[in-house]
């Protein structure tokens, strides 16, 4: 499989490309602030799945960066809903970062190996749609939600792609021959049921709440881009 060097430096191309694109193609208006998020995500979720790695390092990265992103989310609302009142700016992003971090981080710690279900289709479709959830939550329109969880969408894709080509081809010898890693990245399942229940469920709730509005939005993407 790719490196965690390698998946965080086609993250970064892809979050400069993401930004180059949004701003090409007008998606949003100018906003440093929302163009900042948009490819602190592209990166995030190029690292993302390697955060159930037996390496402490992929780990710490990738839920300090969820933990970040939900903390400027958690501001970002508090700014928007309780303007002036410091108790909920101050706290909420706190807040926020403490339960993704300490909460979150030790009940995926045991529940996950590496190579399991994170490392799937459908860990990718649940990160972009808990990315839409949250940025719409959080105060954005459903147009900038969009982008925000389609950025992470395909920095996780990017991630499983690399993954198996990396599986695919032996760069040490020729001749190249492929690894018992090989389609272990692009799958629909793990071999652990709960680990399943644990993507397949949330994620069945987000498709019939939003599945409907991503498809518009989709196809409004389209009609844009052509």
């Amino acid at each position: 499989m790719a490196s965690f060097q390698t998946h965080l430096s086609f993250g970064i191309a892809l979050g400069v490309a993401s930004v180059g694109l949004t701003i090409f193609f007008n998606l949003v208006p100018a906003d440093w602030s929302f163009l900042a998020l948009l490819a602190l995500l592209a990166v995030v979720g190029a690292i993302l799945p390697d955060m159930d790695s037996d390496s402490g390092v992929p780990f710490h990265v990738t839920f300090g960066s969820l933990a970040i992103t939900a903390g400027g989310l958690g501001f970002w609302y508090a700014l928007r809903h309780f303007p002036g009142d410091y108790r909920w700016i101050a706290g909420l992003p706190i807040g926020a970062m403490f339960f993704v971090w300490v909460v979150l981080g030790t009940i995926f710690k045991k529940l996950t190996h590496h190579r399991g279900i994170v490392h799937s289709i459908p860990a990718m479709l649940l990160a972009g749609m808990a990315i839409f959830s949250l940025a719409g939550v959080s105060g954005y329109d459903s147009w900038e939600a969009f982008l925000l969880g389609l950025a992470m969408a395909l920095g996780f894709t990017l991630h499983l792609v690399l993954d198996e080509i990396f599986a695919a081809v032996n760069f040490h010898g020729i001749p190249f021959v492929p690894n018992k890693e090989l389609g272990s990245a692009l799958k629909l399942k793990s071999n652990s049921l709960g680990a399943n229940a644990i993507v397949y469920i949330p994620l069945f709730f987000l498709l019939l709440r939003s599945g409907g509005t991503i498809a518009q939005l989709t196809g409004r993407l389209f009609g844009i881009v052509k």
